[in-house]
């Protein structure tokens, strides 16, 4: 069995890496034909080594990793040539030379990977003792680095509005599936049906911490890509109409544990509550289905109602004369309400 868990996670970490890794390795077959050809070089080895570095991070930091690597490169080449032409080369000259490169960067920044490039620039310059070595390093870095660049915020930039979408399919689909879990367990009066509802939020956490960190970069993307620029208007409405899934998560945790609770006291729901639980249910699965939309079902003539009328009449449901466990259950779907509204509209506040 935990073989088999063990291969599945591998598989998984395979299927979401493997264009990442395609991509580095056209990328630095590309970058070694490129600089033999520009600079004459046999095993122009830097050229290859720069754009599998720059292009090893997530799509949103490519740019940035790009550019502090190139930063670091010139640094460390520059004070290496200063020091070999200086004071020579040595045990003693490669220990100063590789201090000073990165005393360099450190005035500007502390990043870790403009500190190593320059920290190795300069080693290498100094240690090999050529004249030629330092700026053949820098101009092969060159290439690969502005090839890594043009890769990664032109060629092959990815969409950052596909990204969020099936970020946001993902997300949904767990609070979706215990809703409609829920919805059975108060129809049926099962108590243990409701705990499965429960059980199954347990994979949310996860998928909502991938949600938040593909809406950071697909905000990064559209800033910083080409083709991120031509869908910024809609990545920004997207991720301000889809900030509110955590909310959605948190308040389907709580409907659950509450209508859970409930039913292990033997009480009686109200229809109109297990009939609320279930409309938000086909709400909330119908945004998962469709994130891109804010609201899938107007354009459904003859279909279920859309989900902000849904949303909003449930909202008003307050837990006035319901006994004090079937208030419980009212007052959580009164807030898992205002959250799904948020979803379809994200002007009006969380109350």
């Amino acid at each position: 069995m935990e073989v088999a868990a063990w291969a599945g996670r591998a598989g998984s970490r395979l299927r979401n890496g493997a264009w990442r890794i395609a991509l580095a390795a056209v990328t630095a077959t590309v970058a070694w034909v490129l600089a033999q050809y520009l600079l004459g070089q046999p095993t122009p080895i830097f050229a290859p080594i720069a754009a599998v570095v720059c292009l090893t991070d997530d799509p949103g930091t490519r740019g940035r990793r790009a550019l502090r690597l190139l930063a670091g490169v010139c640094a460390g080449v520059a004070v290496g040539e200063l020091a070999t032409r200086v004071t020579g080369s040595g045990w003693l000259q490669v220990g100063m030379a590789v201090a000073a490169g990165m005393v360099v960067v450190v005035l500007g920044s502390i990043n870790s990977l403009t500190l190593l490039q320059s920290g190795i620039a300069a080693l290498l310059v100094v240690g090999l003792a050529s004249p030629q070595t330092g700026w053949t390093r820098l101009l092969s870095a060159v290439i690969g680095g502005v090839l890594a660049l043009v890769v990664s915020q032109v060629l092959a930039s990815p969409s950052p509005v596909r990204m969020l979408v099936s970020a946001a399919r993902d997300a949904l689909a767990v609070p979706a599936s215990a809703l409609a879990e829920v919805a059975a367990a108060l129809r049926e009066g099962s108590a243990s049906r409701a705990g499965d509802a429960v059980t199954t939020l347990r994979d949310g956490p996860e998928l909502l911490a991938t949600f938040l960190d593909t809406s950071e970069t697909a905000a990064s993307l559209a800033a910083t890509t080409v083709r991120g620029r031509r869908e910024r208007a809609r990545v920004t409405a997207l991720r301000d109409r889809l900030a509110g899934i955590e909310y959605v998560h948190a308040s389907t945790v709580l409907l659950a544990r509450a209508a859970a609770e409930t039913l292990s006291a033997g009480a009686s729901v109200p229809a109109r509550l297990t009939d609320g639980v279930a409309e938000l249910a086909a709400a909330v699965q119908a945004l998962a289905a469709d994130p891109s939309a804010s609201d899938p079902r107007v354009e459904e003539p003859g279909g279920p109602r859309p989900i902000h009328e849904v949303a909003e009449e449930l909202a008003r449901t307050r837990p006035g004369g319901l006994a004090d466990r079937d208030a419980q259950l009212a007052a959580q779907l009164h807030l898992l309400a205002l959250d799904v509204a948020a979803l379809v509209d994200p002007a009006p506040a969380r109350t």
